[in-house]
């Protein structure tokens, strides 16, 4: 019988291992050109990658929290009523 793989609780800090630094380091040297070039070749579309910009730049906390979200991304939600007879 095979075992089970268990995953490892959330915000568990995983070991670093020799790949994970050296990923890290390739990350740290990329320019942010670089990066969204990586991005694309493993088949993010234009809209995710500006995602990531905003993600990257970041809005002030105050913003996001006023407008329930990323700025730009406005979403008007539409309120269900009945009436009563």
């Amino acid at each position: 019988m095979a075992r089970k793989l268990s995953k490892p609780p959330e915000g568990v800090k995983l070991p670093e291992s020799a790949d994970m630094v050296a990923w890290r380091e390739e990350f740290e040297q990329m320019s942010k050109e670089e990066h969204l070039a990586k991005l694309r070749a493993l088949g993010l579309d234009d809209e995710e990658l500006e995602e990531f910009k905003e993600m990257e730049e970041g809005a002030p906390l105050e913003d996001e929290l006023l407008v329930d979200g990323p700025l730009g991304k406005e979403e008007k939600i539409k309120k269900k009523t009945t009436k009563k007879k």
